[in-house]
């Protein structure tokens, strides 16, 4: 949030921090001004020592560029003091800070790379590659997020030329690092760089909504996340783009992902790109009519590089003439969805809260269903009648009454209630049952009736971040657009809620900005993404009754592992109510079954303590 806002938030940051340690605004100011000038000035001299670096590089001299993040590069402890064992191997070692970096334009290669060392990475690689004497040594760490990407894209951006990575965590020991690093000195001191690559085509990384090319109209592929992926692609059919919903993952996802990723990006991702490489190893695949959608974002989560990731995967296929549109949640979301037809963007909002609605009601009534199975069967008729009544243009809210009615058919012997289960998390492993393993199938199993946060609050929330952007870009025109279509969104909702008024127990959500509210004592809103909406809904799930919280997350997310850490500090607020972390990367875990019936364990006796205690309470009032 300061790198995005520049100078004047990190000051103004600094004069709330200068106030409580009762300083006055003009001594805060200068003291501002001396440390931005300090940092200037050390930047300069970084840049000059590294031009007098490479100006005494000869012609068949080589040197060996240190790219990471400062606190890899700059730690001995954390790089095993690799540099100055560089030089004791005859090596010459070059911070990546010593290059001109930001004489480098990223803007049409990289154009959403919103992460601010990502950026002078790239730019280093950009450097090295058109530099026969300059090498790379990519210092990284296990888990680091960003670079589980970037370290992908630094490949593509290299072109075929040669460099050495090294991922370094607590248990590294530099007798390892050293060897590989002693095999690439060897390895480049007999290579012969004989042509570098001035320019590198990079897959384009502005697709929008353009489904048309060439007068041919082209199928989008829409990824099967969840229930709501079938409603949305109704509306992008009834506006004239033929959509199609992905076969659910399985297997096969798996082998294909692993095969076009690193294992390193979050699994949502791996999952994503296995269901699209499947789907063009279909014989019936035509590369020229079809197109895949994954949405992008502005950061800090991985998810805006889901789709730049997905473009150099289809060009490694040889496919890069299949376009991957990427709307921009972050930006100019519903400028971009306007594009596709009018008021496409509120017919799939209305599908999704459709489904939303759907399912609340459905996990509330399962877990005592007499019939097993009955409201499977019914809630997957239910997404197919949605998805119908978008395509015919039939009244979405008759509709919506027409499925209430089926559902509330259903028998079902409610008498004795069963703990209730608050799950928290990334929003696609959250709803995406195969990556989860079922968690919301295997709660209902072991006894507990589980209630999951709207997959329509992330739309919610990133109108909120979006119109906060506006503001502070002075962008009043976007943010005159989402202001609108949040009201509306919210009128739409509002509506659908009295459908079920009566049928649904917890049938109401908070506001975005009660969520956060719950969320900020704990992790302050700067930080956005994911993390304070699994926070303040978590603590809105304990207020209404749920006897135990799971948070699911991929293994080494960013959100979710801070979820994890600030989690222990919530639950001492809250009771102490029994809290499981989940992390998934797809595979076999042996004790995640035995985990969860602890967990189960622990919340069922939770729940037997606070309603013998409601009771007492109950007994002592009358």
């Amino acid at each position: 949030m300061l790198i995005t806002l520049g100078r004047k938030e990190i000051t103004k940051s600094l004069e709330e921090v200068g106030r409580q340690l009762g300083k006055s605004r003009s001594e805060i100011a200068r003291a501002v001004e001396a440390g931005l000038k300090a940092q200037d000035m050390f930047y300069e001299a970084l840049k000059k020592r590294g031009e007098e670096v490479l100006a005494g590089l000869g012609e068949g001299d080589r040197g060996f560029v240190i790219v990471s993040r400062p606190y890899n590069g700059c730690d001995e402890g954390v790089n095993l003091n690799l540099p100055k064992k560089l030089r004791d191997l005859g090596a010459l070692p070059i911070p990546m800070d010593f290059l001109p970096l930001d004489k480098v334009n990223l803007a049409d290669e990289w154009e959403n790379l919103y992460w601010r060392y990502g950026q002078k990475i790239m730019s280093a690689a950009e450097i090295i590659r058109k530099d026969k004497r300059l090498f790379a040594i990519y210092i990284t760490n296990f888990g680091c997020g960003p670079d589980s990407f970037i370290l992908r894209f630094f490949r593509e951006a290299m072109s075929g030329k040669p460099y050495l990575a090294i991922e370094i965590d607590e248990h590294s020991a530099d007798v390892g690092a050293i060897t590989r690093c002693e095999a690439f000195l060897d390895s480049i001191e007999h290579a012969r760089v004989t042509e570098v690559k001035e320019e590198v085509t990079v897959v384009d990384d502005r697709d929008r909504l353009t489904t048309t090319g060439g007068g041919r109209k082209r199928r989008l592929y829409i990824p099967s996340m969840s229930p709501h992926a079938y409603p949305f692609a109704a509306a992008f059919t009834r506006a004239g783009i033929p959509a199609e919903v992905l076969p659910e993952s399985d297997s096969d996802t798996l082998v294909y992902g692993r095969q076009f990723t690193s294992g390193k990006e979050c699994y949502p991702c791996i999952v994503t790109t296995g269901d699209m490489v499947k789907r063009t190893k279909d014989p019936d695949f035509d590369p020229d009519h079809s197109a895949f959608f994954m949405p992008s974002g502005s950061g800090p989560c991985r998810f805006g590089q889901y789709n730049k990731l997905h473009r150099l995967v289809l060009k490694e296929l040889g496919l890069e003439r299949v376009p991957v549109i990427s709307p921009n949640q972050g930006r100019s979301f519903y400028n971009e969805l306007g594009e596709v037809a009018k008021n496409f963007d509120r017919i799939a909002w209305r599908g999704l809260l459709a489904v939303d609605f759907v399912l609340k009601m459905t996990r509330e009534r399962r877990p005592y269903e007499l019939k097993k199975g009955e409201h499977d069967r019914v809630f997957r008729e239910s997404v197919d009648r949605i998805s119908e009544s978008i395509l015919n243009d039939e009244d979405i809210f008759d509709v919506l009454e027409e499925i209430r009615n089926r559902i509330h058919a259903i028998p079902i012997d409610d008498s004795v209630r069963r703990p209730l289960i608050g799950i928290v998390g990334e929003v696609f492993v959250r709803t995406n049952a195969f990556s989860n393993n079922n968690i919301v199938a295997e709660v209902e199993r072991l006894g507990g009736e589980a209630v999951l946060p709207p997959f329509t609050e992330w739309i919610l929330y990133t109108n909120y971040t979006r119109k906060r952007g506006n503001l502070v870009n002075r962008d009043y025109k976007s943010y005159f657009v989402t202001w609108i279509k949040d009201k509306v969104q919210k009128r739409d909702e509002h509506r659908m809620m009295q459908i079920f008024e009566g049928y649904v127990r917890n049938l109401h959500e908070p506001t975005t900005e009660d969520v956060i509210d719950l969320g900020q004592p704990y992790i302050d809103d700067s930080f956005e993404g994911e993390a304070i909406l699994s926070i303040g809904k978590a603590i809105d799930f304990v207020r209404k009754g749920a006897s135990g919280i799971i948070n699911v997350m991929p293994f080494t997310c960013m959100p979710g592992t801070v979820v994890a850490a600030v989690m222990k500090r919530v639950r001492r607020d809250l009771d102490n109510v029994p809290f499981l972390n989940m992390a998934y990367d797809g595979l076999e875990q042996t004790n995640t079954v035995t985990r969860l019936e602890a967990f189960m364990h622990q919340a069922a006796q939770y729940d037997r303590r606070n309603r013998a205690e409601k009771s007492v309470e109950v007994k002592a009032a009358a």
